[in-house]
């Protein structure tokens, strides 16, 4: 930091400087002539002491207002080259952006905000936004960015801390989704100044999401009825020659009935996931017996665990778990994707292991599906539940990854969490936690 000489040195012939010099100079002079012989001064002020109580006061006075005027020249001139850098950088960046004061004062926006806006740079900066201007046409879009809670439509919304994110959508002048970053703007005294906004468009990725899922949704449609009826073909067949056929024939006929299983089950992933992105992945939460779903699950899964002489073992809670509100269909869903998973990826003659705990902390209930085959790579672990995601392991099976990012969905609906642990070689384990009481439901359900 500059000493105050230093900052005297650089300021002294500055234009905001100007007057403190002149009016040093002019002291300086007045103190020479008060004491020249012949001076008012010299004739009229006997007390040569008083005289100089005089001088040291007007030099104090004058000192401390050249003090703080150098000062508040160098934090003029740190806050106009901060300005300028703060701006330089909203320039650059290619989404819009807006700076405002904790009073609502537009400080800085960038050309990208004046593009979506409608608004010119000249209309808003010094322009005091508020609530009401929201009836104004011309700040249509501005307004509902400022203050996110007057959009017609608010899809998510995050105010647990800063930064904050909220999207929104708007339907006029044109229909937009905007995704939007709210951060603090922080003075050198540690006080609030304002707030940024940095405000992503994602109107265009919306759309393509959009015809995205519509393609899906029809081709998943349009597979699954040929898939439907081939199936039942097979089973027809099956059992209307399951006399004639031999080993060998029944073996390939029954690989091709699971092969069409999991191309149906593909299908049917496909579906949910669209179904879960537009939100229309339906719950029906009434009170269930969740051992009982669990024992349905392991009877299901028996048969292909024991093709791989892989053992089921169900860890019953003590005492046993009274029954509460969730979605039956959906969390049966959830353990059959878990254990199904820990059976594709055992070894052979190993353990797949369901424990059922009560947190001790909250009224939560904690379901654990453990293998003992070959575990998940570290640094494959942050994209475990993501959608279409499948582990770079040696085993190969078969799938295209949507079991985990359906099963996170469907848990994180119920307000529970879902993690993993693993440990290449030893195995997995997969824990997902559901609310006892409906109080921890999550209102949007």
């Amino acid at each position: 930091m500059l000493s105050f000489f230093e900052k005297l040195k650089k300021h002294l012939f500055s234009k905001q400087f100007l007057p403190y010099l002149i009016l040093g100079i002019l002291l300086v002079l007045q103190f020479f002539v008060s004491y020249s012989e012949g001076s008012l001064f010299h004739i009229y002020i006997i007390d040569q002491k008083l005289l100089l109580v005089f001088h040291l006061i007007l030099f104090t006075l004058w000192t401390w207002g050249a003090v703080i005027n150098i000062n508040n020249i160098d934090l003029v001139a740190r806050l106009d080259l901060e300005k300028n850098q703060i701006n330089a950088m909203l320039n650059s960046i290619s989404d819009p952006a807006i700076a405002y004061s904790k009073d609502f004062e537009v400080i800085l926006v960038n050309p990208a905000l004046e593009t979506i806006t409608g608004l010119s740079k000249q209309d808003l900066i010094g322009k005091i936004l508020s609530p009401e201007l929201i009836s104004d046409s011309r700040y249509q879009v501005l307004i509902p960015i400022v203050f996110p809670s007057l959009a017609p439509t608010i899809i998510e919304q995050s105010l647990d801390n800063y930064p904050q994110r909220t999207k929104i959508k708007l339907f006029e002048p044109q229909e937009m989704v905007l995704d939007i970053i709210t951060t603090k703007v922080i003075d050198e005294r540690g006080k609030l100044y304002g707030f940024l906004k940095i405000v992503h468009n994602l109107t265009r990725e919306e759309e393509l999401k959009k015809t995205q899922s519509d393609f899906i949704t029809v081709a998943a449609h349009q597979l699954r009825t040929p898939l439907s009826g081939l199936s039942w073909l097979l089973q027809t067949l099956s059992d209307e020659t399951k006399d004639i056929l031999n080993s060998t024939q029944k073996q390939i006929l029954d690989n091709a009935q699971k092969a069409l299983e999991e191309s149906i089950k593909t299908v049917e992933g496909l579906l949910e996931v669209v179904q879960i992105e537009e939100g229309k992945f339906g719950f029906q939460f009434i009170e269930s017996d969740l051992e009982k779903i669990i024992e349905e699950v392991l009877t299901m899964l028996e048969p292909r665990a024991q093709q791989n002489n892989i053992k089921l073992i169900f860890y019953r809670p003590q005492p046993p778990l009274k029954p509460f509100v969730f979605d039956p269909v959906k969390i049966k869903s959830v353990i059959e994707i878990l254990v199904d998973n820990a059976i594709k990826y055992n070894i052979p003659n190993g353990e797949v292991r369901i424990k059922v705990t009560l947190l001790t902390d909250k009224p939560f209930v904690c379901l654990a599906v453990e293998d003992t085959g070959i575990g998940i790579p570290k640094d494959q672990f942050k994209n475990l539940f993501q959608k279409f995601f499948r582990a770079n392991v040696k085993k190969e099976t078969s799938g295209i990854g949507l079991g985990l990012y359906i099963a996170k969905n469907i848990v994180e609906r119920h307000g529970g969490q879902i993690w993993a642990t693993s440990e290449e070689g030893r195995g997995s384990i997969f824990y997902f936690t559901l609310p006892l009481e409906a109080q921890y439901l999550p209102p949007q359900i």
